[in-house]
C-alpha cells in the first residue's frame, strides 16, 4: 500500500480521496475485521467531535448575545449561571445521543450514511432475497433492439437468491422459465456460469457474468452493496426518516428499532431514481434495500433486496465447483 491507512482514513473523512486512493482504502478494509473496526471507530469519533464542536459553538454564540443584551451585574450573573447550566445540559444530551448509537435523531444524513457503510463493510457473508415489484415500460427503441436480439431471454430475477461476500464475490441463483436452475457467480479471481446442462463457463473477466444483476450499468452494483451506498453521497439527496410499523412489516428483525433512509437521485447523474434503505438504528445493519426504477438492460425495475441471513458460507462457496457435479465439462473464456 502506497499510503498509510491513517492517511486514507483521514482523506475519506475529509472527502478528498482520489478514485485510486478510495480503492486502496477498500482493499485495506477487506484485509481483516480489525481494519474495519479501526475504520469504524475513526468515523464515529470524527462525527462525535464534529457534533460536539458545532453544539458548543452555537451555545457560546447564544450566550454571548444574551450577555450583551443584559447590562446590569445581577442579570449578567444570572445569565452566566444559566448559560453554564445550559452548556452542561446540552453537552450531556449530545453525549447521550452518541452513547445510545443515534437512538434519537441522527446528527446528519451524511454522517449516518457513513456509519451504515462501516457497519455493513464488517459483515462477511450475506444472503438476500430479490423481489421485483414492477418493471417500468420500455421505450420504442428499447423494444426494437430487444426484438432484434438473438440471445435467449435472461432467467427472471424475481424470486432469485443473491449471496455476497466482500471483495466482489457473489452467487446468484435463479430459475429459467422452464423451472431449471441457473447459477452465476464470482470468487474474486474468476467469474462463472452454471446451467442445468452444457459446459460450465469460466472467465478471468470478473464482470463477464455479473451483467444479469441490476445496477451494474450505472455503478450501483448489487454484488458490492457498500460501493453502491458510497456513491449515494455524491449523486443523491439523502434524508433519514422513522420507519412506521406498517412500512417495516416485511422486514424481519430482532426487535431493534429501525429507520428508513431515503435517497433521491440528483439531476445529471445516472442510476435508480430512488433508493430506500431500511436499517437497525443501533447496529446500522441493513435489513432491506429498495431500488425504484433501477436500470436493467432495456427495462427499469423497482425491486427489493431483503436480508435473509448473515453467516459464514464456507471458504469454497463462491467457487463454481460448489455448484455443479464434479464430472461437468469446464469451458474457459477470455
Amino acid at each position: 500500500m502506497n499510503l498509510n491507512p491513517q492517511d486514507l482514513i483521514s482523506g475519506y473523512l475529509d472527502e478528498s480521496l482520489t478514485p485510486s486512493e478510495h480503492d486502496l482504502l477498500k482493499t485495506w478494509l477487506n484485509e481483516s475485521s480489525a481494519n474495519a473496526q479501526q475504520f469504524a471507530e475513526a468515523v464515529l469519533l470524527h462525527d462525535r467531535l464534529r457534533g460536539e464542536h458545532q453544539a458548543i459553538a452555537a451555545i457560546a454564540d447564544s450566550v454571548g448575545t444574551v450577555a450583551r443584551e443584559k447590562a446590569t451585574p445581577p442579570s449578567r450573573h444570572f445569565v452566566t449561571i444559566s448559560a453554564a447550566t445550559s452548556v452542561l445540559l446540552v453537552a450531556a444530551a449530545v453525549l447521550l445521543v452518541i452513547w445510545v448509537g443515534l437512538g434519537g435523531t441522527p446528527v446528519s444524513a451524511a454522517a449516518e450514511l457513513k456509519r451504515i457503510i462501516v457497519a455493513n463493510t464488517q459483515l462477511l457473508d450475506r444472503t438476500y432475497q430479490i423481489t421485483v415489484e414492477e418493471p417500468a415500460l420500455m421505450d420504442r427503441n428499447a423494444k426494437r433492439n430487444l426484438a432484434s436480439d438473438s440471445r435467449p431471454p435472461k432467467p427472471p430475477i424475481d424470486g432469485a437468491t443473491l449471496y455476497v461476500r466482500n471483495g466482489n464475490q457473489f452467487v446468484l441463483v435463479r430459475q429459467t422459465a422452464e423451472g431449471l436452475p441457473f447459477v452465476t457467480g464470482s470468487n474474486g479471481r474468476s467469474s462463472w456460469a452454471v446451467r442445468s446442462d452444457g459446459p460450465v463457463r469460466v472467465s478471468a473477466d470478473l464482470t463477464r457474468f455479473n451483467r444479469d444483476l441490476p445496477g451494474h450499468e450505472h455503478s450501483m452494483p448489487l454484488i458490492s452493496i457498500t460501493d453502491g451506498l458510497d456513491r449515494l453521497r455524491a449523486a443523491y439527496d439523502i434524508e433519514v426518516l422513522k420507519v412506521e410499523d406498517g412500512d417495516a412489516a416485511e422486514v424481519k428483525g430482532n426487535g431493534e428499532q429501525s429507520r428508513l433512509m431515503l435517497a433521491v437521485k440528483k439531476r445529471g447523474f445516472r442510476g435508480p431514481r430512488r433508493v430506500e434503505i431500511t436499517y437497525f438504528v443501533h447496529s446500522g445493519l441493513i435489513r432491506q434495500l429498495r431500488f425504484v426504477e433501477m436500470p436493467y438492460g432495456p427495462e427499469r425495475l423497482t425491486l427489493r433486496l431483503t436480508l435473509v441471513e448473515d453467516r459464514p458460507l464456507g471458504a469454497t462457496f463462491f467457487d463454481h465447483e460448489s455448484h455443479h457435479d464434479a464430472n461437468r465439462t469446464i469451458e474457459f473464456e477470455e
